[in-house]
């Protein structure tokens, strides 16, 4: 995976508090202005995760779920 103009590399560990399984996982976070709201004056940018495929996907900090037993007890940490 290389990192790109924008792009901000993150591993992160997570752990799941039903079966115990953990695992780590490398995701792109992309930041970029969308151009519809460019008079916007703030300026903010918005972010969007990517992982190794390259896919968009949901915040893996919020919507993580175990690859074992599929629960959503699982804690993320930054590696």
């Amino acid at each position: 995976m290389t990192t790109e103009p924008g792009a901000v590399r993150e591993t992160f560990a997570f752990a799941c508090g039903n079966c115990g399984h953990s695992w780590q996982a490398t995701f792109r976070l992309m930041f970029f202005t969308d151009p519809l709201d460019a008079l916007d004056p703030t300026g903010q940018t918005t972010q969007e995760y990517v992982d190794e495929d390259g896919a968009a996907i949901r915040s893996p900090l919020t919507d993580a779920v175990c690859r074992k037993c599929g629960s959503r007890r699982v804690r993320v940490s930054a590696s």
